[in-house]
C-alpha cells in the first residue's frame, strides 16, 4: 500500500450509447466516480488527472456530454461577460451623473 493521499484513479474503459452513437468513457475503480472523456481526456490512456468532469452515475455524465454538443457554458460565460460590461457601463454613467 502505497502512503501517498494523491488520488490514484485505476480507469475502466467503458462504453456508452448517446443518441445512437457510442462513445468510450472513464470508470475509475477507487472511487467509483466516472469521467468526462472531453473533459478528462487522458483518462483514457490511464493517466492521473488535474481536473475534469466527475459524476456519480451514467445519466448525469450523459447529459453533461449532450451538453459539450449545445456548448451551454460557453453561452453562459457570454452571458455573464454581458452583464459584467453592463454592469460596467451604468457605474460608468452613475459616475458621470455624480460629476
Amino acid at each position: 500500500m502505497s502512503s501517498t493521499t494523491r488520488w490514484i484513479p485505476n480507469w475502466k474503459l467503458l462504453t456508452i450509447e448517446i443518441e445512437n452513437k457510442k462513445i468510450e468513457i472513464c470508470f475509475d475503480e477507487v472511487s467509483k466516480l466516472y469521467a468526462c472523456p472531453y473533459c478528462v481526456p487522458q483518462c483514457k490512456k490511464g493517466g492521473i488527472p488535474d481536473y475534469g468532469s466527475y459524476f456519480f452515475n451514467i445519466e448525469d455524465l450523459k447529459e453533461h456530454i449532450k451538453a459539450h454538443r449545445l456548448g451551454l457554458w460557453l453561452k453562459k460565460e457570454e452571458r455573464e461577460e454581458e452583464e459584467e460590461e453592463e454592469e460596467r457601463i451604468r457605474a460608468e454613467e452613475e459616475e458621470e451623473e455624480e460629476e
